[in-house]
């Protein structure tokens, strides 16, 4: 089953992160390259908030479970690190549900058949997930999807017990599926989905977590073949992989997780918060570690940039905020996610942003936002979307006049 879907935003969690933010306000003259005079009043920033939303401890248990994902993607290998073939993204444009606290998230329900209910009642002791997904070729149709979802348990029973509950309630939910045997890993669930090139899954159980393997090859899919030893074995090379990485994740004792802070370096405040006005961009808004932050941007240069650029931290809240090493890296993050090429031709800029680039995506149809604008202030470099050019440039004066209000 493939199916394609965007998660609708938890009520109680986004709720909770609009509620529990304190504005701040302040400024700070970046060091390092020189900074363009900008009258702040002079931007056009529409109805928009130009001032940061400061968060502190979560308010209340969904919010913790949340931020605990977050936490935990900075510990799963790339899709790239698992399988050197697996170097895009597994959506060319848009953002990817990545945590969620709820079976009935996208995050598991464009991928598993069975009824969210059953899902939730056999994941006892679930905490919350994280979603790590890439595709071994720019077209879709030439490529094979490589997803592993990493769950958090309360505990190594509850995780053990876990994925066999849900492996079964998988098998049941799928018309035609076959049960499979990865030799390595007997202990596995594993299910082929039918005889015709269907996807292949995993429910694998390691200390506190369940790995759930999803593999697809759009090729033996549109040939109706099926290939297992090579499905398998991209399986197997998961399951190499990431449980040696999970089990250097310091997990918070559940009864801490209220105590660790949203976003402990105030990274999260700087974000233009759009993430509720924009249905095609599914997610959570959040705050990632270096690693985490390349789960959630990918591309096949992106290590390299996160890397010249000295990326430490990336947060997204319907736009994306970079903290660089220096003003001079988040300008490179700047130059290169603003190029041109032939999907991408050159767009206006805002009216007294001089430091702000635009471009419009002229390739085919997606669902995702046409219009892109980005713009640096000191050691951040943010980035927005829109489908119309004038709400991309009116976001991009917004964010930069939050950058610049920020403490």
């Amino acid at each position: 089953m493939r199916k394609l879907g965007r998660a609708a935003l938890s009520a109680t969690v986004a709720l909770a992160l609009a509620l529990t933010a304190a504005c701040g306000s302040g400024s700070h003259k970046p060091a390092g390259l020189p900074v363009p005079v900008v009258n702040l009043a002079s931007l056009d920033v529409g109805n928009l908030t130009t001032q940061p939303k400061y968060y502190g401890k979560p308010t209340v248990f969904d919010m913790a479970r949340q931020v605990e994902a977050m936490r935990m993607g900075g510990y799963i290998p790339l899709p790239v690190q698992v399988d050197p073939e697996v170097k895009y993204p597994a959506q060319a444009m848009g953002v990817t549900v990545r945590t969620f606290v709820d079976f009935a998230s996208q995050a598991i329900h464009s991928r598993v058949a069975a009824d969210p209910a059953v899902l939730n009642a056999a994941a006892k002791g679930f905490l919350s997930g994280f979603v790590s997904s890439g595709k071994s070729d720019e077209k879709v149709s030439l490529s094979y999807e490589l997803e592993n979802i990493v769950l958090l348990f309360t505990d190594d029973k509850s995780a053990a017990d876990a994925a066999q509950a849900l492996g079964q309630a998988d098998f049941d939910a799928t018309p035609g599926a076959e049960r499979i045997q990865i030799d390595k890993y007997p202990a596995a669930y594993a299910l082929a989905e039918n005889s015709d090139g269907g996807p292949v899954r995993s429910w694998y159980a390691t200390g506190r977590f369940v790995i759930l393997t999803n593999i697809f090859d759009s090729v033996l899919g549109a040939i109706g073949s099926r290939d297992l030893p090579k499905q398998i074995g991209r399986v197997q090379r998961s399951l190499d992989v990431i449980p040696p990485a999970l089990a250097t994740f310091p997990a918070t004792p559940v009864d801490q997780l209220m105590e660790v802070p949203v976003d402990p370096d105030g990274i999260m405040a700087r974000a233009l918060p759009t993430f509720a006005d924009d249905p095609d961009q599914a997610g959570m808004p959040g705050v990632y570690d270096r690693q985490g932050g390349l789960q959630v941007v990918q591309g096949p240069d992106e290590v390299k940039l996160f890397d010249d650029a000295g990326v430490d931290r990336v947060a997204w809240k319907g736009n994306y905020v970079y903290r660089a090493r220096d003003a001079a890296g988040a300008a490179e993050i700047v130059a290169a996610h603003s190029e041109t090429s032939r999907l991408f031709r050159p767009a206006e800029s805002p009216k007294n942003l001089p430091n702000a680039k635009c471009r419009k995506y002229i390739g085919p149809e997606f669902a995702a936002n046409a219009h892109y604008c980005f713009v640096s202030y000191g050691r951040y470099a943010a980035e927005v979307s829109a489908g119309q050019l004038l709400d991309a440039q009116q976001r991009i004066s917004a964010q930069y006049a939050i950058l610049v209000n920020a403490h």
